[in-house]
């Protein structure tokens, strides 16, 4: 999926010029990588490696792993491939040749307009390269300035330090403008440890990844039954072998040079960063663990990285911690490439040598991918024949359409813009994020991968107010199935014992597929009076933000005080809260609160309060009295702006004796 924008404007031009689809994102990517194999020769070149040469180091930065192996991950793999491009920039801009002549200052005025555009295409292309771009330039930077002459340092603090922040922060300007956001919310650092590399995969490949490690019978089998994480975690991150010859020719190479110094500090920082929060080595998941994120206690100890990874902008959203290995097999590849350029005859030969046995054990089996990329090229076309198709009969353009419930649906991605429909769906974390803001009222109410009890009534509502014409409920995960075709359809189970509520009802059309079910209201002719039976039917219907209903309550439901016992909530002999919640949007206006229970004994100074804000905003609170008739209280409250943080909440103290069924809190009538 080509989520970053110089991607997906490349693929559209390739459509438009008569390509199906799948072949047009192969010919965008080819570009891309072309022109990142065309950058490594030209650094390589730049720095004095001879023609020949230069194409060995460029075809050795194209075969490391943690570029070629994120090709499932689109934009990222085109972003770390263009790193030499990215950094040739900032190498170009810290050398000191020519300073102050007038060659010197015509390259800063041409590298004034280039940088900016650099940096613009790295953040439009990939959030992670371009942090990757951003460090490593800094750390050149940082490291000419230490090294430099006072005429140098001073070239660097007055013309090249400006633009690199100058062009980063443009850029990024620019990029939160284009999105309309400048940050997203941070994730846990759960995620970044189960994210984090292990040292196991630096030393160990993976099995079925590199053809000769496979071969000799190097690597291992790896799982996320087994690992933290995702399988990206393991597979794009074998690279003890260039780290070994970075390390190799760093000894060979002159200390004080520049750019030596500025290599070896993005190795160290890169392999820092990708251990994550906690270093793990060989950390297995324990019986019975299968979420993929990973507590700190799983891990033999803390890296410190901690801070920055909650703290610092940036830093914090680069969950895939095991994704700074990039920037460290960079400084790897160029302290190798340097040493290619190396005077001395044996420091050439031997670094030679070293460049050709990286590439060897970094290439997968040959035959085989390329088996497997005719194999998934084929898929593409399976997916149009077996879904799209079938939806296009379905589905007409232009119709607004809620795959539910709602997931990372990635394979939406694709059939949307196939079909020309309107999704509120996607596919991507952040993109979820996003579009999720700008959800309708009954959309935004469903839960994720969940048929709650309420979700038949919450569709009915979704097309009665024509917020969505159509409803498909997929029979399979929509995100794994983009990764693998044909998926079977392990919701359908799931899906059918919605579709007979559905059924039910005698408002909608239910047309099941093979694949999917569509649910769209009945056709209502213009010329006829609306269905009173419907309009009977959505007056029942009892959901935020016009209506809220508790009809008994379990262990989802919040209490602090109260004991379950066959759906009620009892008191317990303490005093507290007996019930709290759901913190949910409502509409402003007036509204009847009923709470359904009974009392034996009060105290006299228990009560009832509907609140927002966690009990900030009070709209009404009112005493309760014992009751048998199970009814503890019915009164009105009036809500005056709308809230999104509405609770019904029961004090008692420790000495009432009262148990709640239930309450309704719906729009008085008029």
């Amino acid at each position: 999926m080509a989520f970053g924008l110089p991607g997906a404007m490349l693929t559209g031009v390739f459509i438009r010029l008569g390509m199906p689809p799948p072949d047009a994102y192969s010919a965008m990517v080819a570009c891309w990588m072309g022109l990142a194999f065309v950058a490594a020769r030209a650094l390589a070149t730049h720095w004095s490696v001879s023609p020949r040469l230069a194409w060995v180091a460029a075809f050795a930065w194209m075969s490391m792993p943690v570029t070629w192996a994120h090709a499932g991950y689109s934009m990222l793999s085109i972003g770390i491939a263009l790193l030499p491009l990215y950094l040739l920039q900032t190498v170009q801009l810290v050398a000191p040749e020519n300073a102050g002549s007038v060659s010197d200052w015509r390259t800063h005025m041409r590298q004034m307009m280039s940088y900016p555009l650099i940096s613009i295409l790295a953040v439009f292309m990939d959030g992670y390269s371009f942090m990757f771009f951003a460090i490593g330039g800094s750390l050149l930077l940082a490291c000419a300035w230490l090294v430099g002459t006072p005429a140098h340092r001073q070239r660097l603090t007055w013309m090249a330090l400006p633009l690199h922040t100058t062009s980063l922060l443009l850029a990024y300007l620019l990029y939160g403008w284009f999105i309309g956001k400048s940050s997203y919310s941070a994730p846990s650092m759960d995620v970044f440890r189960g994210w984090g590399a292990d040292l196991t995969f630096f030393i160990q490949p993976t099995q079925g990844v590199h053809w000769i490690p496979d071969w000799l019978g190097w690597s291992k089998e790896r799982s996320t039954e087994r690992y933290y994480g995702d399988d990206s975690v393991w597979i794009t991150t074998f690279c003890t072998p260039i780290f070994l010859a970075g390390l190799w020719a760093f000894w060979r190479l002159p200390r004080h040079r520049t750019v030596t110094l500025g290599l070896i500090c993005m190795l160290v920082a890169g392999f820092y960063m990708a251990l994550g929060p906690s270093i793990k080595l060989n950390a297995i998941k324990p019986l019975g663990h299968v979420e993929q994120t990973m507590p700190a206690e799983a891990g033999l100890a803390p890296t410190g990285s901690e801070l920055m990874s909650a703290k610092l902008p940036g830093f914090n959203n680069m969950r895939a911690s095991y994704r700074w290995t990039a920037l460290a097999v960079f400084g790897a590849w160029g302290l190798l490439v340097l040493a290619l350029a190396s005077p001395q005859r044996h420091t050439k030969s031997v670094a030679l040598l070293l460049i050709c046995g990286v590439v060897l054990l970094n290439l997968p089996s040959i035959p085989d991918k390329l088996e497997r990329d005719i194999r998934s090229r084929s898929k593409f076309f399976q997916i149009e024949k077996d879904l799209v198709d079938h939806m296009r009969s379905d589905l007409r353009p232009g119709e607004r359409v809620a795959f539910l419930p709602w997931r990372n649906d990635f394979l939406v991605n694709y059939v949307a813009a196939r079909l020309g429909i309107v999704a509120f769906n996607i596919g991507g974390d952040k993109n979820l994020e996003h579009a999720r803001q700008f959800w309708p009222v009954w959309m935004s109410g469903f839960k994720a991968e969940t048929f709650d009890e309420q979700f038949v009534d919450r569709v009915l509502m979704l097309l009665a107010s024509r917020e969505a014409d159509t409803v498909i409920l997929p029979h399979m995960n929509m995100l794994l199935a983009a990764h693998e075709w044909p998926y079977p359809a392990d919701l359908k189970a799931q899906v059918r014992s919605v579709v007979k509520a559905f059924e039910q009802e005698g408002m909608v059309v239910v047309s099941e597929h093979p694949l999917y079910t569509s649910v769209r209201l009945k056709n209502v002719r213009t010329d006829r009076p609306a269905d009173p039976n419907i309009a009977m039917r959505l007056k029942q219907i009892c959901l935020p933000p016009i209506c809220l209903k508790q009809d008994g309550f379990g262990e989802g439901n919040d209490t602090h005080v109260g004991q379950l016992k066959e759906g009620r909530l009892l008191t317990s002999g303490k005093p507290g809260f007996l019930l709290f919640g759901p913190r949910v949007t409502m509409n402003p206006g007036s509204y009847q609160l009923t709470l359904k229970g009974t009392s034996t004994h009060d105290s006299g100074t228990s009560w009832v309060e509907v609140s927002s804000k966690d009990g900030t905003l009070i709209h009404g609170r009112y005493k309760l009295i014992p009751s048998n008739d199970s009814m503890l209280l019915q009164t009105q409250v009036v809500i005056s702006t709308s809230t999104q943080t509405l609770e019904i909440r029961v004090f008692v103290e420790s000495t009432d004796e009262l148990q709640l069924e239930g309450y309704v809190f719906r729009p008085s009538i008029k």
